[in-house]
């Protein structure tokens, strides 16, 4: 899994490099889609986000995300995931510009399972509800760079902390 990881990162630089600076920005009817690592949790998570302008200053869309981990222990092999699909929406503070400051809300579920020695059992699976901050960054009309805060607000903390980091890559479709 470390490899996908440098792989994904590498791939995010050289195309942050090899782009050149051009006009583009939210929009209404606009959509953006793209991969997310979110680098506050042991270990980093991966994902993916999608993004459709409903209207000017709004965007509604989904985020996908996944940890894991897996260890041996006196013997014993053991294991656990998350996968947190996640509904969002968020108010764009500066549509039309190609720096792109957005607020909003996320509401997800995480499916969460354990592996203990072969035995599979689902966890504190469940809802919750966090808030974002993000800014945007158009490096080209059709890619993005990213960077979001998102805090916990309600539901379970499967990492010992509410505050996250997530950075990465859109694509305009």
């Amino acid at each position: 899994m470390k490899t996908v990881i440098k792989v994904t990162l590498l791939a995010t630089v050289a195309v942050l490099l090899c782009t050149s600076t051009g006009k583009a920005q939210f929009h209404e009817g606009g959509s953006w889609l793209g991969p997310v690592l979110t680098l506050a949790t042991d270990p980093i998570g991966f994902g993916a986000q999608y993004e459709y302008g409903v209207s000017e200053n709004i965007g509604i869309g989904g985020i996908v995300r996944y940890w894991g981990k897996s260890e041996s222990i006196f013997g014993h092999s053991w294991s656990w995931s998350v996968v947190m699909p996640q509904f969002q929406a968020a108010y764009h503070f500066m549509p039309g510009d190609q720096l792109d400051p957005y607020a909003g809300a996320r509401l997800g579920f995480a499916l969460y399972s354990d592996n203990i020695d072969f035995t599979t059992s689902s966890g504190s699976s469940g809802l919750f509800l966090t808030a974002y901050g993000g800014l945007r960054y158009f490096f080209s009309p059709t890619i993005a760079g990213n960077g979001q805060l998102e805090f916990r607000v309600a539901g379970d903390d499967y990492f010992g902390g509410s505050l996250q980091l997530t950075v990465g890559v859109d694509f305009v479709l």
